[in-house]
């Protein structure tokens, strides 16, 4: 939708005020304060990750020593009969392990909810933006300056050596020289919004683009964590196969 500029200097008047709100509106789509709640909140992601990359290796690590305990002593402790014992320790290493898996899902859930939080606000200031970046595709509103200074340029002269149309139309229609320079104002800063607002979008779709990027990251955190976890149920379930055996072999003394 084109701003409305009619023809008489009243009207281009009106579409200055027009220009002046949009100028207005588009100072306040994303202002220096909006910039630096978006670094600060993206310093809060990024330290957010980094907690849970440590605290995963932290867990990778204990995991893993879990398991080679596991695996390689269980058939140990069966023979000196430690086993209970035994299982009774790794499950309650298996416990800790779960419970700091668990929190670790959650903080990944919270940073997630966060940046989706954040490109939802995005999005909003790029749906503002769009309304206002309308006038991109200039090429129409170059032609119509382009034909009024032509069109004022023959009338101050008085020069014939235009187009015939532009010449005709100007003379016809304008005799009003602030006028005419009054519409040529309005259309080149409503171009101006226009530019200004499509840059500015494609600035915070690169920003959108950023922390798409940090979703893949949680994505592939997630997967990391699903393989702990499955390797803690893994225990957990031959743990729960001897406890039972163990149980069945002390009701059973003589088999």
């Amino acid at each position: 939708m084109d701003t409305p500029i009619a023809e008489t200097e009243d009207s281009a008047a009106a579409g200055m005020s027009y220009v002046l709100k949009e100028e207005a509106q588009l100072a306040q789509i994303w202002t220096a304060q909006d910039q630096t709640e978006h670094e600060r909140i993206i310093r809060e992601i990024v330290d957010r990750f980094s907690g849970v990359r440590q605290h995963l290796g932290g867990i990778r690590a204990r995991a893993d020593t879990a398991w080679e305990r596991f695996i390689t002593l269980t058939l140990e402790r069966i023979l000196s009969d430690h086993l209970r014992k035994f299982l009774d320790e790794i499950g309650d290493e298996m416990q800790t392990l779960t419970q700091q898996l668990t929190e670790v899902d959650c903080e990944m859930d919270r940073i997630r909810a966060r940046i989706h939080d954040r490109r939802r606000v995005l999005a909003e200031k790029m749906t503002l933006l769009e309304s206002l970046a309308h006038r991109t595709s200039t090429q129409n509103h170059l032609g119509m300056m382009l034909a009024r200074v032509e069109g004022l340029e023959a009338y101050l002269l008085g020069r014939k050596d235009v187009p015939v149309q532009s010449y005709d139309l100007h003379y016809k229609r304008h005799t009003n020289a602030p006028g005419d320079l009054l519409y040529l104002r309005v259309r080149l800063l409503t171009t101006r919004i226009a530019i200004v607002a499509a840059n500015r979008s494609r600035y915070l779709g690169e920003l959108d683009s950023g922390l798409t990027e940090s979703l893949l990251e949680v994505e592939h955190l997630k997967i990391n964590l699903a393989a702990f976890t499955a390797r803690i149920e893994c225990m957990s379930e031959i743990s729960r196969y001897w406890l039972a055996y163990l149980g069945i072999a002390a009701e059973n003394p003589d088999s």
